[in-house]
C-alpha cells in the first residue's frame, strides 16, 4: 500500500518562530542601554554568525556533508567587495553584488570538484580550501595583508532614523538590519526543509545510495546546497564588513579557528535543527565575550587558551548528554515531560 504524501506544516507553525525572534530583537535595545550599550554590537555579531551557521546546518545537518572551510567563503564575501572599493573605486552596491556572485560561482566550482569525496577526505578538502583562502587574504598585497583595509563605506550611512516620533540611532539600525536578514534566512531555510527538496536532502543524509535509487540526483543537490551555504556565508561577510565594522576590515576574523568555531556552533546547537543554528551561534558568541570579560577582570593578556578549554568542555558535555545538540535535546526533554504529565 502506498502511503500518503507528507502534508506541509501549517503556515503559522512556520512563521511563529521567526515572529517571536523578531519581537525579541525589536525589544532588545530597551535592555542594551547605558553601560550595556556594548550588547548591541554583540547582538549584531551573533546575527552574522547565525547566518553562516544556518547554511552550514543545511549542509552538514540535513545533507550530511562536512565542511571545515566556510570561514573562507565568509572572508570572500567581505574581501571581494572591499578590494573592489579600495583598489578599483567601485560603488558600494555593485561591489557587494559582484562579491556575492563571485563567491557563489567559486562555491559552485569548489563544490562540484570536492563533493564526490566522502568522510574524512571531504573534511580535509574543505579545510584546505578554507586555509588557502585565509592565507590569500592575509598575505596578498591587494588586500593589504595583515594591515587590513580601512575607510570602507557602510550600507547604513544614516547616523539615526526618526520613525513615529522615535529616534533610532545607528547601532540599533545595524542590529535591526542584520537580524532582518537573519529572519529572512531562517524563513527560507524552514521553507526549504519542509519542501520536497528538503525531504530529498534528508534522504541523502540517511542513505545516499538508496536516495539515488529513488531517482534523487544526490550529487546535484549536494552541490546546490553547498553553493547556497557559501552564498549565506558571503551575505554574512558583507554584513560584517559593511554594517557591523566601522570602516575597517582585517584578516583575523577569517582564520582557522573561525572554521572550528562555526562547526562547533552547528554541533552544539543541533545539526538537525535550523533553530539550533540560532542557539549555537548566539550561545558561543556570548560565551566568547564572557570569557574575554572574565579574562580582563583577572588580568589575563590572552584568553584564547581558556576559550579553547571552555569550548572543548562544552562540546564534550553536549555530545555526552545530548548528542543531537541543544535544541533537539530540549525538544525531547519537553516531549518526555508532556508525556509524563499526560499519563498522570
Amino acid at each position: 500500500m502506498i502511503g500518503k504524501y507528507p502534508r506541509p506544516k501549517p503556515l503559522w507553525r512556520l512563521y511563529i518562530g521567526p515572529m517571536i525572534m523578531a519581537l525579541v530583537v525589536a525589544a532588545f535595545p530597551a535592555i542594551a542601554r547605558g553601560d550595556y550599550a556594548y550588547l548591541l554590537d554583540l547582538a549584531q555579531l551573533c546575527g552574522i554568525y547565525v547566518i553562516i551557521v544556518c547554511g552550514l546546518t543545511l549542509l552538514m545537518g540535513y545533507t550530511g556533508q562536512v565542511s571545515l572551510g566556510h570561514a573562507g567563503f565568509y572572508g570572500l564575501g567581505a574581501y571581494i567587495p572591499a578590494v573592489l572599493i579600495d583598489s578599483f573605486n567601485w560603488p558600494l552596491i555593485p561591489a557587494v553584488l559582484v562579491g556575492m556572485v563571485a563567491t557563489a560561482i567559486f562555491g559552485f566550482l569548489i563544490g562540484g570538484s570536492i563533493l564526490r569525496l566522502k568522510g574524512n577526505h571531504l573534511a580535509l578538502a574543505t579545510l584546505a580550501v578554507g586555509i588557502i583562502i585565509s592565507q590569500a587574504i592575509s598575505k596578498f598585497k591587494i588586500t593589504n595583508g595583515a594591515d587590513g583595509i580601512t575607510g570602507l563605506p557602510s550600507l547604513l550611512s544614516r547616523p539615526e532614523l526618526h520613525l513615529f516620533g522615535l529616534t533610532i540611532d545607528q547601532s540599533v539600525l545595524k542590529l535591526y538590519f542584520i537580524w532582518a536578514v537573519v529572519t529572512a534566512c531562517i524563513i527560507w531555510a524552514v521553507h526549504l526543509i519542509d519542501s520536497p527538496g528538503g525531504r530529498s536532502l534528508r534522504a541523502i543524509h540517511g542513505d545516499e545510495t538508496a536516495a539515488e535509487s529513488l531517482g534523487i540526483n544526490a550529487f546535484s543537490l549536494k552541490v546546490k546546497v553547498f553553493t547556497a551555504s557559501c552564498v549565506l556565508a558571503a551575505v554574512a561577510g558583507v554584513l560584517f564588513a559593511f554594517v557591523h565594522a566601522d570602516g575597517y576590515l582585517g584578516p583575523d576574523e577569517f582564520g582557522l579557528m573561525m572554521n572550528v568555531q562555526l562547526v562547533m556552533m552547528v554541533v552544539i546547537g543541533g545539526m538537525g535543527s535550523i533553530w539550533g543554528s540560532v542557539a549555537g551561534g548566539v550561545l558561543l558568541t556570548v560565551l566568547h565575550e564572557l570569557i574575554n570579560m572574565a579574562g580582563k577582570a583577572m588580568g589575563l593578556a590572552d584568553t584564547s587558551r581558556v576559550e579553547h578549554l571552555v569550548f572543548g568542555i562544552l562540546l564534550g558535555l553536549v555530545l555526552i548528554l545530548s548528542p543531537a545538540g541543544l535544541i533537539p535535546g530540549l525538544k525531547r526533554l519537553a516531549l518526555r515531560f508532556r508525556t509524563a504529565f499526560n499519563t498522570q
